[in-house]
């Protein structure tokens, strides 16, 4: 005689369950500890295992300029050419061509590469409400302490910003580009409107789902 049936419903239903509050977990890590997930991780028992060779680090050591527009860029990383808003142009346009060389530009980020970083703040000078920089001036941040900058500019973009869905999404990126500094940037916005409008009601609405977030994250597992 067995003593439990193959499928078990209520078995299955457990584990199911921890399977969803694990990968809740997971998630959750990686979401507040971007920069620092795999110590996070190991805390709930998880191994980190790197490969042997690093695909990336490859893939940067081998990266050439293909182009005249990636040539430009090299020459302009490596001071051979002026900053301008030609050689801008020619950033926005490889992040935004069909095959960009992101691992010619990804080492010149790893490199914390000071004339990549005048660049990024040049755009955002000009052009403060684009996401995409702003994202860009986080990665930075990751190889250079740039946290006042990135406090700045996004401060700047959200004041700046007309749309309301769009001012959202900028408002989150603001918050966990910062957060693993420990900046509170949810508390730092709703400080710069007023209680009737539009932008405090979605920070408060953005601070109550992030309450709540951590509330469900701090549960303990269940053995």
């Amino acid at each position: 005689m067995r003593k439990k049936k193959d499928n078990d419903p209520v078995l299955e239903d457990y584990e199911r369950l921890q399977s969803e509050i694990i990968r809740d977990k997971v998630n959750e890590i990686f979401r507040t500890h971007p920069r620092d997930h795999i110590a996070e991780m190991e805390k709930l028992g998880f191994a980190y295992c790197e490969d042997e060779t690093n695909e990336e680090e490859r893939e940067e050591r081998n990266a050439q300029p293909v182009n005249q527009r990636q040539r430009d860029l090299v020459a302009y990383f490596e001071g051979r050419k002026p900053l301008s808003e030609e050689i801008f142009a020619g950033y926005s346009q490889e992040k935004a061509a069909e095959q960009p060389n992101y691992p010619l530009i990804r080492k010149y980020y790893k490199a914390a590469n000071k004339h990549l970083k005048s660049l990024l703040l040049y755009g955002l000078d000009n052009y403060p409400g684009r996401i995409d920089l702003l994202s860009d001036l986080a990665f930075f941040h990751e190889f250079e302490n740039s946290l006042t900058l990135l406090i700045t500019h996004y401060t700047r973009a959200c004041i700046e910003q007309g749309n309301l869905e769009t001012f959202t999404e900028l408002a989150k990126d603001f918050y966990y580009s910062t957060s693993p500094d420990g900046f509170e940037a949810y508390q730092a916005l709703r400080e710069l409107f007023g209680p009737e409008t539009a932008k405090r009601k979605i920070i408060d609405s953005l601070i109550a789902d992030e309450e709540e977030g951590a509330g469900e994250s701090s549960r303990p597992l269940e053995s």
